[in-house]
């Protein structure tokens, strides 16, 4: 018996070290035979092996992302179903080509094989790996044992993980045992995210004697700066890896933007010396144009044991630099950039971004013929994606690659995150965050349907909803995870204008709107005017979040200074800002800030089952009876999950939050409105939410599927 004993211990441990050296240590007896081609490049074309041969593949892809509501992307929160079904989802779109920006766990790789399994036509996968934000962020020098070190270790993961050998648990990306071999599938590997500006301009002045490498399958030509050589290594050692574990080789490029890219020119402006004489300003300016830093893959080349090199740029509409000063070389300045990536490059070049918002807000207006970044329609995000792809595979690209899949919720734009807590974000979605409106399938409230569409059906609206009722109306509210519902019904018709004043906090307010001879019975923070084409909701100006935050880059101007009056009277609009005040070297103004005001109001029906839906529509009115949803990040909630607004801009010198439990509302056609409590709702960790398909999904497979099946 105690031999047993000893045997089965000794055989216990074996398989466990057996695992260790298999699974996590990585452990291998290089190859000795040639390396498989499973994809390579060949001038403007990717081809990927299959059963009769090698495919020329344009790609028509998605970039999937790992976010669900409630859940933090580290937690690896989506399950198998999940996955298989959105798999699913994205094949039936026509798309052929899934995007992971960094390694998933292992429910999307299972899924992903199980799926390619039981299609004839198989989707491919472009595998990326990533560093973690801490260190994308904080470290100056690439070649830091952090940096450099973990985009090693994870190029080294991700090459296992897609050939089913690895396990991971306290990895900086991946979570799971993988067991499935996807690697017949992968098209690519793509390394890093949008690189660090200062990142790279600080490694090549501090590691210029490191400029140069002859790897075996990468090497750089005698141009490549430091930061070039860095990701020279870094994808010579996974070329490597992979061929002498497994006997493969795919296809490999590096994530570049319009931030860093080899062509796109930026403006800077320079003055006169010579000034006029009376104003003693610069007679004339002149342009010159200058990138602070540039990152080519054309300094790099390929060994002779290596052909799978290509271009990936991030190229969405949020950039400006590339659309509002690129040349008129054509009349489309979306297709003349992406024309001159390609004319570049000698390898293939794929567009691995390229995305539309239908957020609410909007956080940067372009000059294409494509739309501002947010504010669209789901009919115009589908269109507008439609017509992209086809200017990026008509500008010779290998293809495109949509950014992203679904609406991510802990995604935040420049303009708003300042003004909420980006830690609980997951718990809410903010229709004003351009960010979070980039997919297509989107999470909205509700477990299987919202609490209220603004579509004119009143049904929905039972007793216990109303507020408050007076001889001219009565006002009925409503709450979830993204907006404040009114439902206004007029007893004598509809009487225009109404207005809604609303009291959220007791740190400001005023009793009167004098623009509108109305007074009120107690302090109101924001006020809503349904009035046709004039709707609009204002904010009481001591409350203005962007007048006393974002004043100097809206309007010059120090807000701490002059500030003003808690009880003023005056309602102002509600405005986002789009692009900052810039002045001259004399602080002269030589170019005004871009705002926009996001407090107008759009009259259409919200119900995506409507004939005539528009996810743009914050009100509805049919027979004296509206309906209105109004974002709670228009409202100041910085996390209306726990309930929390804004506080006194000007006691804390910044955005700090307190937390409520009810907001006081009126509503009337004129004179002195009496305000009543509404009591307020958290959620705190628990969002409800259900999947929904855009109208852009549509769009999308109307235009991708032809020919796919």
């Amino acid at each position: 018996m105690k031999k047993f004993l000893t045997i089965l211990f000794v055989t216990m441990v074996l398989l466990v070290l057996v695992d260790f050296m298999y699974y996590r240590w990585g452990f291998y007896l290089p190859k000795s035979s040639e390396a498989q081609i499973i994809s390579y490049t060949d001038n403007n074309n990717m081809y990927i092996k299959t059963d009769d041969g090698y495919e020329n593949v344009t790609v028509k892809g998605v970039n999937l992302g790992g976010f669900l509501p409630n859940n933090y992307v580290t937690d690896y929160a989506i399950d198998y179903d999940t996955y298989y079904k959105w798999i699913l989802q994205i094949y039936e779109m026509g798309a052929n080509t899934i995007r992971l920006d960094t390694i998933f766990n292992d429910e999307f790789y299972n899924a992903f094989y199980d799926f390619n399994e039981a299609h004839e036509r198989k989707l491919f996968l472009i595998q990326g790996l990533n560093l973690d934000s801490y260190v994308l962020n904080s470290h100056k020098d690439a070649f830091d044992s952090d940096f450099y070190g973990q985009l090693i270790t994870e190029s080294e993961n991700a090459v296992d993980v897609v050939h089913g050998r690895k396990k991971l648990t306290l990895s900086k990306h991946g979570k799971g045992t993988y067991k499935k071999d996807v690697s017949q599938f992968v098209i690519a590997y793509i390394i890093g995210s949008e690189w660090m500006e200062d990142t790279i301009l600080y490694t090549n002045e501090k590691q210029s004697k490191k400029s140069g490498y002859n790897g075996k399958y990468i090497k750089t030509k005698e141009e490549a700066t430091a930061f070039e050589t860095m990701l020279a290594k870094v994808m010579d050692h996974l070329i490597t890896y992979e061929t002498n574990k497994y006997g493969e080789q795919h296809s490999i490029s590096f994530i570049n933007s319009p931030e860093t890219d080899p062509v796109a020119i930026i403006p800077k402006i320079v003055f006169s010396e010579e000034l006029d004489d009376e104003f003693l300003e610069p007679k004339e300016l002149k342009y010159f144009y200058h990138k602070v830093v540039k990152l080519d893959l054309g300094h790099l080349e390929e060994t002779d044991d290596y052909n799978g090199l290509f271009a990936s740029y991030n190229v969405s509409s949020y950039y400006p630099n590339y659309l509002s000063y690129e040349n008129k070389e054509y009349d489309d300045t979306y297709a003349s950039y992406v024309s001159k990536l390609v004319a570049h490059h000698t390898v293939p070049v794929l567009i691995t971004e390229f995305a539309y918002s239908t957020s609410r807000g909007i956080s940067s207006t372009v000059e294409d013929q494509y739309g501002n970044f947010g504010g669209m329609t789901e009919d115009e995000q589908g269109d507008s994606l439609v017509k992209a792809y086809h200017t990026i595979v008509d500008s010779n690209a290998v293809g495109g690659i949509i950014a992203t899949w679904q609406d991510e919720w802990d995604k935040r734009s420049w303009n708003t995150i300042e003004k909420v807590d980006t830690l609980r974000s997951i718990y809410w979605s903010d229709a004003q965050t351009t960010n979070q409106g980039l997919g297509l399938l989107t999470f909205e409230p509700g477990d299987k349907k919202s609490v209220c569409y603004v579509d004119g059906d009143v049904s929905e609206w039972k007793k216990e909803d109303k507020v408050l009722e007076n001889d001219n109306l009565s006002l009925s509210m409503k709450q979830d995870e993204k907006y404040l519902y009114f439902y206004v019904d007029s007893k004598n018709n509809f009487k225009s204008p109404i207005y809604i004043p609303i009291d959220t906090t007791y740190k400001s307010g005023a009793r009167s709107a004098d623009k509108y001879n109305l007074t009120f019975d107690r302090d109101v923070d924001f006020l809503i005017v349904i009035d046709g084409e004039n709707s609009e909701i204002f904010v009481q100006e001591y409350y203005n979040v962007l007048n006393a935050v974002d004043s100097y880059e809206a309007y010059n101007t120090n807000s701490y200074i002059n500030k003003p009056d808690k009880n003023s009277s005056l309602f102002t609009p509600i405005n986002l800002i789009i692009e900052p005040y810039s002045t001259n070297m004399h602080s002269r103004t030589y170019k005004q800030s871009t705002i926009v005001n996001t407090g107008k109001l759009t009259y259409g029906n919200a119900n995506p089952k409507s004939q005539i839906f528009n996810s743009q529509a914050d009100f509805y009115e049919s027979d004296g009876k509206i309906e209105i949803r109004i974002p709670w990040g228009i409202l100041n909630f910085s996390d209306p999950s726990v309930l929390e607004i804004h506080d006194d801009y000007y006691e804390n010198y910044g955005v700090e939050s307190y937390s409520i439990s009810e907001i006081y509302v009126g509503a009337d056609v004129s004179n002195n409105i009496l305000l009543k409590p509404f009591k307020l709702k958290a959620w705190d960790e628990k969002a409800t939410y259900h999947e929904r398909l855009k109208k852009s999904y549509y769009i999308l497979q109307n235009d991708w599927s032809e020919g796919n099946e």
